[in-house]
């Protein structure tokens, strides 16, 4: 038997050698120090937790995302079809701040905006699900499926077997997983491999997988239909996100269809992601149709990961916070900001700009919640208005900033979308979406409540306490 001090010593041994290692990462001070806290508290979990949550730079596969990306980058070129009179002008752009952010955009390596885009706001999983459902019925050359979740339940099975149909039909059919979010769905997806379908997993998980990790996870969900329809921003495919599950109650979520030239753009976020997962090269034209004007909206898809260092859609939120001149409406499931997007908010409202930030009374994520929670108090002290949904699950990502700028996508408003995974927004510039999306949020909070100082002073001692225990790891949740 080994000695107990041998034990506890050799814990701490590796503790100081993995701490050593995260020091040499140059990470932000809070991240190293809030590691360095857990590995002197409990060693032996502490590196484990490391392993498997820590490691948010996996070289290795951070280079090959990056080796297929440029690799796909010729074929790309090469299919697709610009319109000029699809493309940004910068004349065309009254603001100065929505200037600015475009060129923030550009030297960020961000796809350009486009004009001539149709944008319909879906307020919920069913009428996402029904417009997704009509979309693929009517495809005739492909169908790309992307999902974060994809739930093996009757939701999961209804699409399926839509998509069985359509392959059945002669029409090309893809249908991309993550690894950890829908782990085990491979025999699910069996018959739609023999019907004529393509299956595959993002970093895939199992005995087999040299390589995966908690993080790098790919939180997109994008549907797009011959190249023309697309859909974008917070719902996956499960019972759960149509309210049909009584433990998790009402699901309140908000995608896109997006129609026009940025249909284009989502299209290649899923051909990087395809290509990564499977090495299948886009080389039928039909990926990339040509487009005509849709609408009279312009969109950029912002598209961010960890095999980039820029983290555009975190800069791109930041900067549009701080410019913002009459309000900030931001929507968003799991709030654990940095520094930099806690001060942005403040000094925003500091400034007297309406700032309001709709979060989740109750969450599937415990230890986010309370981390949220733990910044009402400064927020408050600054002017900013926080209010919790109360009807059940908040599961939307949006932001509306003065009277023209908004944004629908999968990436929340904490450090894991920012700087962990692989997420898309759609970026809409325009008054009249910006006033759709305004009036939605309005509407949400009419079934919020408002914390106030008063409801922030009557916590008890055992809420105070799970608050500012969850903070402690908010740089590693």
């Amino acid at each position: 038997m080994i000695p107990n001090w041998i034990i506890v010593v050799g814990g701490y041994l590796l503790a100081f050698a993995v701490t050593l290692r995260i020091v040499m990462q140059r990470r932000e001070p809070t991240a190293t120090l809030a590691w360095a806290l857990t590995m002197m508290l409990v060693p032996y979990l502490g590196v484990l937790l490391y392993l498997l949550l820590g490691r948010h730079r996996l070289t290795r596969q951070v280079r090959r995302r990056r080796a297929r990306a440029a690799a796909l980058e010729p074929h790309l070129a090469r299919l697709e079809i610009t319109e000029s009179s699809g493309r940004f002008d910068s004349v065309s752009i009254s603001r100065p701040p929505d200037r600015e952010l475009v060129r923030l955009s550009n030297r960020m390596g961000c796809r350009q905006p486009t004009f001539g885009n149709d944008v319909r706001l879906l307020v919920d999983a069913n009428e996402a699900y029904q417009a997704m459902e009509n979309a693929i019925r009517a495809a005739t050359k492909h169908v790309h499926f992307q999902f974060y979740i994809y739930n093996e339940d009757d939701t999961g099975l209804r699409f399926r077997d839509l998509l069985i149909q359509k392959a059945k039909e002669g029409v090309k059919v893809r249908v991309l997983t993550d690894g950890v979010g829908s782990f085990g769905l491979d025999t699910f997806m069996i018959p739609l491999v023999q019907a004529g379908g393509q299956f595959a997993e993002f970093l895939p998980v199992g005995l087999f997988s040299r390589h995966w990790h908690a993080n790098l996870r790919n939180h997109r969900k994008n549907v797009v239909v011959d190249g023309r329809v697309a859909f974008t921003g917070g719902v996956n495919i499960g019972d759960e996100y149509t309210g049909r599950k009584r433990k998790v109650g009402l699901w309140r979520d908000t995608h896109v269809q997006l129609e026009g030239p940025a249909v284009h753009h989502v299209q290649e976020a899923f051909a990087e992601d395809w290509f990564f997962s499977t090495g299948e090269e886009p080389d039928d034209p039909e990926w990339f149709p040509e487009q005509h004007r849709a609408g009279n909206l312009m969109v950029q898809i912002v598209a961010s990961g960890p095999d980039t260092d820029t983290q555009p859609i975190q800069r791109i939120f930041f900067t549009v916070v701080t410019s913002a001149k009459e309000r900030v409406y931001l929507t968003t499931p799991y709030f654990v900001p940095d520094q930099a997007m806690l001060v942005a908010l403040q000094t925003t409202a500091l400034r007297g700009v309406d700032v309001r930030l709709l979060l989740p009374r109750r969450s599937d994520q415990s230890l986010a919640l309370h981390a949220g929670r733990s910044y009402y108090d400064e927020l408050l002290e600054a002017g900013v208005r926080v209010f919790e949904y109360r009807p059940g699950i908040l599961h939307a990502k949006t932001m509306v900033v003065d009277q023209s700028w908004a944004t629908v996508g999968s990436a929340n408003m904490d450090m894991r979308s920012f700087r962990l995974n692989f997420e898309i927004n759609a970026v809409v510039y325009g008054p009249d979406f910006a006033r759709q999306l305004a009036e939605l949020f309005e509407k949400d909070l009419r079934d919020a409540e408002e914390i106030t100082k008063e409801l922030l002073d009557g916590r008890g001692l055992g809420r105070r306490m799970a608050e500012s225990f969850a903070r402690t790891l908010a740089p590693v949740l």
